[in-house]
């Protein structure tokens, strides 16, 4: 295999990544490589037609052919067949050939003003997203890379669930598939000695103490991140609408020790509050054993929320 210990961060969709994931690839021993299923599919910032064309054909063809199903894709939420040698060569290369690629806002620059040489780059540690239904590609991946970490973000699930409601998505169905990828990553974590699981909560409140427990786990140099890339598009008004914010997609550095304090404090309270009564409860009707499990939502209260 080409790459070194790679590390995949593991989420769900309005689950609070991105954050995350800016924090741990500002490590300049890092690569990022953004979403796994975009190295294989689909358009990335500024690819061209012929970029996702050439994807889908050499890339995501020879994996959709021996499985049949869209292997790569956040929407399959079920566990992968395992790759042949064969297959697994081949992805492995796939995700090599990413991690040497510069994207606008990917893999370009180290540290504020300073850039990766194509060496550094070779070198650097590969990390990628694995969202969704993507979750149970770390089965594959584990597989694949024994010396491989892997960083699973857990979000409250009703702030979860109002950034889907607000796009459509009804609450039960998220009910659902938070139930099922919650209890993937909260399992992973504690039967996986490669595996560390993070609370979007404690990342709010202590981006440095994330950002250490990250560090340990993957085996990196804490002291070597010093500012932290934060990749912003748009903010949220306490109406829940979008506002643009600047240009479409902003890249800023911020040292870690302050990172904490340019973060919404409370962007949990705000949307939960936003989840009307009927959403809350349909979707706590799919996801109340793991929302039991992580916390987030007492046996007392459900009796309590049932007999109102």
């Amino acid at each position: 295999m080409r790459l070194n210990r790679p590390i995949f961060l593991n989420g769900m969709s309005r689950g609070g990544t991105t954050i995350l994931m800016n924090l741990i690839s500002s490590h300049p021993a890092v690569a990022l490589v953004g979403e796994t299923h975009k190295t294989f599919k689909g358009c990335r910032q500024n690819d061209s037609v012929a970029r996702v064309a050439y994807k889908c054909l050499f890339r995501e063809l020879p994996v959709l052919t021996a499985h049949r199903q869209d292997y790569f894709s956040p929407r399959l939420e079920e566990p992968r067949p395992r790759l042949t040698p064969v297959l697994r060569r081949h992805v492995d290369r796939c995700l090599f050939a990413e991690q040497l690629r510069r994207h606008p806002n990917l893999n370009q620059y180290k540290a504020p003003g300073v850039k990766y040489t194509s060496n550094e780059l070779r070198r650097a540690r590969l990390l990628a997203k694995n969202l969704d239904g993507a979750i149970y590609l770390s089965d594959v991946f584990a597989e694949m890379y024994p010396d491989a970490t892997f960083v699973s973000l857990i979000r409250n699930g009703f702030a979860v669930c109002e950034g889907h409601v607000r796009r459509g998505t009804p609450a039960n169905t998220i009910g659902r598939r938070y139930r099922e990828l919650a209890t993937k990553m909260l399992d992973d974590a504690e039967t996986r000695n490669n595996h560390v699981l993070i609370r979007f909560e404690d990342l709010l409140a202590d981006a440095r103490e994330v950002a250490v427990r990250c560090c340990l786990a993957a085996d990196l140099d804490i002291w070597q991140l010093g500012e932290v890339r934060q990749q912003r598009r748009r903010v949220i008004r306490d109406d829940g609408q979008h506002v643009a914010n600047g240009r479409e997609w902003e890249v800023v550095w911020t040292p870690l020790a302050q990172l904490s304090s340019t973060l919404e404090q409370d962007i949990d309270q705000r949307q939960i509050a936003r989840l009307s009564d009927a959403d809350r409860d349909a979707f706590l009707e799919e996801a109340y054993p793991v929302m039991q499990r992580l916390g987030y939502v007492s046996r007392a209260q459900r009796q309590v929320r049932r007999a109102a």
